[in-house]
């Protein structure tokens, strides 16, 4: 008989303790379409989910170069990417913005598949 790392209880245990690794409050906001009263439709974020703990980190920065480097037009760009951890059965979907005190984000990434279904995390990058 094989026995299982962790028990029953032990997730449950595991599950009602998370929020105390979950500092920080986000709006997960989700995008709806509405008339632009001209015949078409303009897209906007609502707040579907207030307050929801979670633990915002900063995971990189990627440089991007913009315009032709001979010219004096050019700049530089640093995508600054974050990775937003929420418990597992929290909605988000890849097309959410996530408002939290620093920033709105752009959700790039949802990862589903936690071994134990503690938390879930996902990819954002500031917009």
């Amino acid at each position: 008989m094989t026995k299982s790392l962790l028990q029953t209880s032990d997730l449950a245990y595991m599950r009602s303790q998370i929020e105390l690794a979950l500092p920080d409050l986000v709006h997960v906001q989700r995008k709806t379409l509405v008339s632009d009263q001209q015949g078409g439709f303009t897209e906007e974020f609502d707040n579907a989910y207030q307050n929801i703990p979670a633990r915002l980190t900063a995971r990189s920065g990627s440089e991007s170069v913009l315009g032709d480097n001979d010219s004096e037009q050019t700049r530089r760009e640093v995508l600054q990417e974050f990775t937003l951890t929420v418990r597992s059965d929290q909605s988000i979907e890849q097309t959410d913005r996530i408002f939290h005190s620093s920033g709105t984000y752009e959700v790039q990434f949802v990862n589903n598949n936690a071994a134990w279904a503690i938390t879930k995390q996902c990819q954002l990058r500031k917009i």
